[in-house]
């Protein structure tokens, strides 16, 4: 397996192509940041992606975690830990001291869980105006 933190612009049009395969809403480019780690399985095939929101706090943001949708359980297995233990790592490199996740998909909170991630709040509004 391989991580790479490639420009968000060149993965768009994969990250659309995923939401499609899931039933996703599309995601305005305007919402996403400059880059996004992507997760290779075994066989070079992108299996996993999260965008990562740099911040000018002590938290790394991550968000919009996706899967490819052609690919089958068995080509991704461990794709999605190991994304998220490298952008641990690459956090805590540059000098974060918190990751911090929204998500209501029940595989990515259970192995979030397992690597130690914390349920901050529930039954939490989220509110958003467009400017």
């Amino acid at each position: 397996m391989e991580v790479k933190l490639i420009k968000t612009k060149e993965f768009y049009s994969t990250m659309l192509s995923w939401c499609e395969g899931h039933n996703f809403a599309k995601i305005s480019p305007s919402m996403l940041p400059v880059g996004t780690f992507v997760c290779y399985n075994d066989k070079g095939q992108q299996a996993y992606s999260v965008c990562y929101y740099n911040t000018d706090s002590g938290i790394a943001w991550i968000g919009w975690e996706l899967s490819n949708p052609e690919l089958t359980k068995e080509e991704k297995k461990g794709c999605f830990d190991y994304l998220i233990e490298e952008v641990e790592l690459y956090s805590k490199d540059i000098g974060y001291h918190i990751v911090f996740t929204t998500s209501h998909t029940p595989p990515v909170e259970e192995l979030l869980k397992s690597r130690d991630f914390k349920v901050g709040d529930i039954n939490v509004n989220h509110y958003i105006k467009i400017l």
